[in-house]
Order: C-alpha cells, then structure tokens, then sequence
C-alpha cells in the first residue's frame, strides 16, 4: 500500500502533508477537498491510504469510514481534543504537531499493522474450541480470568517458542 489520497477541506494543508511525503516513497494519488471527492477518486482502488483530518464539508472521518471498501484504510491527523470523537478503532489516529519524522514512522506502522493482519492465518473452528478449553481448564483449575488465562497462554508460548495453539493443547495434555 504505496499509493496514498489526501483528503482535507484546506489546500494549504493538504501540500504541508504532501511535501512532508516528498521522497518517502509513498505517492500522492490525488487530493480532495470533499467525502464526495475522496469517494469517487477512490472508488476503483483496492489497496489505498487516505490520509485525511478529522473532518471535510461534507463528513467526518468516522462517516468517510462507513463508505470505504475492504483494503481503504485511513490515517486521521487530529488535534488532541478531536481524537476521542474518532470512534472506530480501525482508523489510525495521529495527533498534532505533526512534523515529517512522525507522519513517516506513522504511515509505516499503520501499514505494517494491515499487512500482520493480511497474513495471519484463520484459526479452524478446531482450534478455537481447544484454546477455548485450554482458557476453560485454567479458570477452572488456577482461578484464574478470561483475559489472564489468555495471557498465560500467550507468555508460556513466547517463552517455549511454541504457537499458541500448541500451548493449549499442551496445557490440555492432547
């Protein structure tokens, strides 16, 4: 995901981001100034970063969301006091100031983060149910949460250098 659209309502700060992306080897597609705009630029375009404030004329990003295909992701530039009214947690929110340095660092760990998720592998409803009776047999045995028993499963794994379903059948004794 190299190719990146740029949506803001004011076109001074759309050449201050596109500047700041000069020779980073991510390249401006296009830049709107409306959701309208943004939708139709994008509407042919799979693998694509928007990359846009917190709101356009005619949407806020959490709207501009709603109407993206799969593989549109959005890189929100806020001010500090907008980002709790960002509410979906699949959009990446990078607060101002903002210099060159961590608009870079930032884009690169957002892709990073899309590209884990499109290689990670699906667990089998198999190995659900037996890290599910893994969780089942901790609480019930040690105690222990949900969320602790899945951390214990996961910290155990990490330090065995085993996969996680491993570890719960291991825990299971299968």
């Amino acid at each position: 995901m190299e190719r990146v659209v740029l949506a803001f309502s004011k076109d001074e700060t759309a050449e201050k981001i596109r500047r700041m992306l000069d020779g980073s080897g991510y390249e401006v597609y296009a830049v709107c100034r409306s959701k309208a705009e943004l939708l139709r630029s994008v509407a042919d375009i799979d693998d694509v970063l928007i990359i846009m404030g917190y709101k356009l004329p005619d949407g806020v990003v959490d709207d501009v969301f709603e109407d993206l295909r799969e593989g549109q992701k959005i890189l929100s530039i806020v001010k500090p006091e907008r980002e709790s009214e960002i509410y979906n947690e699949d959009i990446f929110v990078v607060t101002l100031p903002l210099n060159r340095q961590l608009l870079i660092k930032s884009i690169e760990t957002f892709v990073g983060i899309i590209e884990r998720q499109k290689h990670r592998v699906k667990r089998t409803p198999e190995e659900v149910k037996i890290i599910n009776d893994a969780k089942a047999y901790l609480m019930e045995k040690h105690m222990m949460t949900e969320e602790k028993a899945h951390r214990f499963i996961q910290k155990r794994s990490m330090d065995t250098g085993s996969k996680f379903i491993d570890t719960a059948r291991a825990i299971l004794n299968i």
